[in-house]
């Protein structure tokens, strides 16, 4: 027998074992429905580049939780208010885990920060350094100011590029936003604008952090067929390895720096201590006198990643939908001249009284969550939901953007309507989280995103300073209803195309400066 029949045998013999091996394992389990699966691809192959729809259309043909069997991987998904509630909350503990993907580890400092790391001592450990000594609410509002400084920067650029009457790149001009608020707080500097570290720096840092985005949310085929990472074809895991080197120097570059200020006087008041400042005098492990390099990179890491991109997707869309809408812009403007009025900038303080805003802002998680799927969890043990079986190590995928698309629960789903969230008491508009589970921008549970605050404080603020101070117009030629609304699937769901906009100031001179 040659090479190709004996390879052929093998293949067919493969097949008709992962058959058997499908139907005597899974009849004796009553698994969630789901669709028919393939021997040893199982599911794989009916996911395409926009896998969020793809699931959500088998939610919408198999009911709310659906199986799926992804090479060798179990998974689950569902975009139902109700199982989502039992996943996250009422077996929190089940559901606490995440998968060891190899972006992961390569990205992650082999799952050893918050938000990708399995669940355990290590988590715990870093989760309480978190929550204990950076984003407490005195140290966020140690912040205020520097807050402040950067949203005053944000109209002085967008009055700078209206000054020419051509449509900005709005992306640039808010992710420059997003970062600069979070490495003036994580690194102690601006990165974009005057007094920044400069535009070769700048643009090293975007782009890093974009790579990073893009291979943490990548479904890699070599997570699900351990063959493929023989092949990678792609070249996937060796630019894996390539952007881990990358983002190691420059976040072992950053700790440098601040150990050297720290040599030569350094900053001895607490409230002007930056998060590197604050993670190099904290403990270690075990008795150690100061925490591990690895540790501290990882935390970086989450920093960058938990307040970068995701504000600055959730502001794009945001303004995309409101440019799009005119009478939606024209509720939001009536609204910050009542509350704030024309004779000075919106501040921190004006925030909670804006609940057209906010209302505005829910539409959009509804409509184009940050993340279309929250970042996958992990069952740590077997168990039941909804009568069907999930055994352990079965990968859960959360589709937010079902969720928010579910005609279940909301009516008119592509329609921009920040009114269905108006409350019938006049209370206040609740964004970071909500006891009815329709809308989950931050998750919930014991992996709810600890920046959460931080993170709705970023965009309300954006977006408050550029609707109060300008009215916004598409590009010359295009009708407001003609903007493009397509999405780009990643562990962030931004735009197909970045916003162009035309800016006119609204309020007196002196104001923007």
């Amino acid at each position: 027998m040659d090479l190709t029949a004996l390879f052929i045998s093998f293949l067919f013999s493969a097949l008709f074992a992962g058959m058997i091996y499908v139907r005597l394992t899974y009849k004796s389990r009553k698994l969630p429905p789901g669709p028919p699966r393939w021997p040893i691809f199982g599911n794989l192959l009916q996911l395409g580049h926009l896998p969020h729809r793809d699931l959500a259309s088998l939610c919408h043909k198999y009911g709310p939780l659906v199986y799926l069997r992804l090479g060798n991987v179990d998974a689950i998904t569902t975009n139902d208010p109700q199982i989502i509630r039992e996943i996250l909350v009422q077996q929190d503990e089940v559901f606490a885990s995440r998968p060891r993907t190899l972006a992961a580890v390569h990205l992650a400092y082999g799952c050893n920060d918050v938000a990708l790391a399995p669940h355990g001592p290590k988590w715990k450990r870093m989760r309480r350094i978190c929550m204990e000594h950076l984003l407490t609410t005195k140290r966020l509002e140690s912040f205020a100011t520097q807050r402040a400084n950067e949203a005053q920067h944000l109209v002085r650029d967008v009055w700078s590029r209206a000054q020419s009457g051509k449509a900005m790149n709005l992306r640039e001009v808010l992710g420059g936003f997003s970062m600069n608020n979070v490495t003036r707080m994580l690194l102690g500097k601006q990165y974009f604008g005057s007094g920044s570290a400069g535009p070769e720096e700048a643009m090293e840092f975007m782009h890093i952090t974009h790579e990073l985005f893009w291979l943490l949310g990548v479904i890699y085929l070599g997570d699900y067929l351990p063959i493929w990472r023989w092949v990678d074809p792609y070249g996937c895991e060796k630019k894996m390895r390539q952007v881990e080197k990358r983002v190691d120097d420059f976040h072992m570059k950053i700790i440098e720096e601040h150990r050297r200020k720290k040599n030569i006087g350094g900053k001895e008041d607490e409230e002007e201590m930056d998060f590197v400042d604050v993670l190099l005098s904290l403990p270690g492990e075990d008795g150690k006198e100061r925490m591990d390099d690895v540790e501290i990179k990882a935390l970086i890491q989450d920093m960058i990643a938990a307040a970068t991109d995701t504000s600055a997707v959730t502001n794009e869309w945001a303004m995309t939908e409101v440019i799009k809408h005119p009478r939606v812009l024209r509720k939001i403007q009536e609204e910050l001249d009542l509350v704030v009025g024309p004779t000075r900038m919106v501040s921190e303080s004006d925030l909670p009284h804006l609940n057209y805003l906010r209302c505005v802002v829910r539409e959009t998680f509804r409509m184009h969550p940050a993340g279309p799927f929250l970042i996958p969890h992990e069952s740590l043990r077997a168990t039941t939901i909804n009568g069907c079986h999930i055994p352990a190590k079965t990968r859960v995928f959360i589709n937010t953007h079902g969720l928010g698309r579910n005609t279940k629960i909301w009516d008119e789903v592509e329609e921009f309507r920040p009114e269905r969230h108006w409350p019938g008491d006049g209370s206040r508009v609740e964004i970071s989280h909500g006891a009815d589970f329709k809308i989950l921008p931050f998750s919930a549970g014991k992996r709810k995103c600890p920046g959460a605050p931080l993170g709705v404080t970023l965009v309300l603020m954006a977006l408050a300073r550029l609707f109060h101070c300008f009215d916004w117009a598409p590009p010359e030629g295009l009708r407001p209803e003609d903007i493009d609304t397509h999405e780009v699937y990643g562990m962030t769901m931004p735009k197909a195309h970045p916003l162009m906009a035309i800016a006119t100031p609204r309020l007196a001179h002196h104001l923007y400066f």
